[in-house]
């Protein structure tokens, strides 16, 4: 099953709820878009602009996994603990608890993230 569509439109927003900066998404589903019987909420190519970040915020109800595909940054995890991420490196949110990720490099940082229930 494939769901990406490389022409689909990006999403732009910018300092709006948990974002500060510039942030870029393409999503292939979200929310009440995504295929059923799937415990998989949202999928999305983002990108933060430079010195953009994703303040820290709890998944209650859901997880979230970055997986850091261009650039570095520092990603906060529940206990507000910072690790320094670059690519190829993952990071795990479970049910609970808390994260933030911030873009500390002078390009772009660029990751896929995935939510799921």
């Amino acid at each position: 099953m494939i769901f990406y569509d490389k022409g689909k439109a990006e999403n732009t927003r910018e300092n709006v709820g948990v974002i500060k900066g510039k942030i870029v998404g393409r999503h292939p589903f979200t929310g009440d878009a995504r295929p059923e019987s799937t415990a998989f909420k949202m999928i999305g190519e983002m990108t933060l602009s430079p010195g953009a970040s994703i303040a820290f915020h709890v998944h209650e109800a859901d997880e979230e996994i970055y997986i850091i595909t261009a650039g570095k940054g520092v990603y906060t995890d529940t206990d507000k603990k910072e690790y320094p991420v670059a690519v190829g490196d993952i990071t795990l949110a479970r049910r609970g608890e808390g994260h933030a990720l911030a873009n500390t490099g002078d390009g772009v940082l660029s990751f896929t993230a995935v939510i799921a229930e």
